[in-house]
């Protein structure tokens, strides 16, 4: 059964094997609700990295990629050497058919990444941390996995950049030396979704990890 667009702004918390089943149900659609919706996130992060000036070989992690939208977003700026990696494995087979990815893995970003230290130039996340409930677990994985002067960019909604503290979080962060970071004001993120529209929006970030 596909979810209902009504249930998407409050469905933030559920468990992995849930959070799985939601996003399998959904995949026939969701592209298509998406873009009805006026979803740009993918775009943007793709944009950010890639006004980074990293190589267009250079290893990048999409992180929670769905159905390959923001793969398709980096392949658009030249990155062809793009991991994805999700949680939903029929969103996942959906991905593949585009082609966008060097390859593809099941992931469960609540738990310890599959991943070596260092591994990645760059890391991306596009409205993957409204699912992740304890975002300090996984931006230290992100920052393990990301090579000392990479990049990471993700997105987090507005309302649970507040709710989950992120401002102490990302500064918690940097005065601890393990990266910098910037972020941008609020944007547009679902502009034309019932509940979202001009209440619930989206916030940019980007991260440098230390050496």
């Amino acid at each position: 059964m596909r979810q209902e667009p009504e249930s998407l702004s409050s469905f933030t918390d559920a468990p992995t094997r849930e959070l799985e089943a939601y996003y399998d149900d959904w995949s026939e659609g969701y592209d298509a609700d998406l873009e009805a919706w006026g979803y740009r996130a993918p775009d943007v992060v793709a944009s950010r990295l890639a006004a980074l000036g990293l190589d267009d070989d250079a290893s990048v992690l999409d992180a929670g990629c769905g159905t390959g939208r923001s793969g398709a977003a980096l392949q658009k700026r030249g990155f062809d050497n793009v991991l994805g990696a999700d949680v939903s494995r029929d969103s996942l087979e959906r991905a593949r058919k585009l082609g966008v990815y060097r390859s593809m893995i099941q992931v469960d970003l609540t738990r310890p990444l599959p991943f070596v230290d260092d591994q990645f130039e760059a890391v991306v996340s596009a409205g993957v941390f409204t699912h992740v409930p304890d975002g300090a677990h996984l931006l230290a994985e992100f920052l393990r996995i990301a090579r000392p002067g990479g990049s990471i960019v993700f997105s987090q909604r507005s309302d649970l950049w507040s709710e989950r503290s992120y401002d102490s979080l990302l500064f918690g962060l940097e005065r601890e030396g393990r990266c910098s970071v910037s972020w941008s004001k609020p944007q547009p993120y679902l502009p034309d979704h019932p509940e979202y529209g001009n209440e619930i929006l989206a916030i940019y970030v980007e991260m440098t990890p230390s050496a």
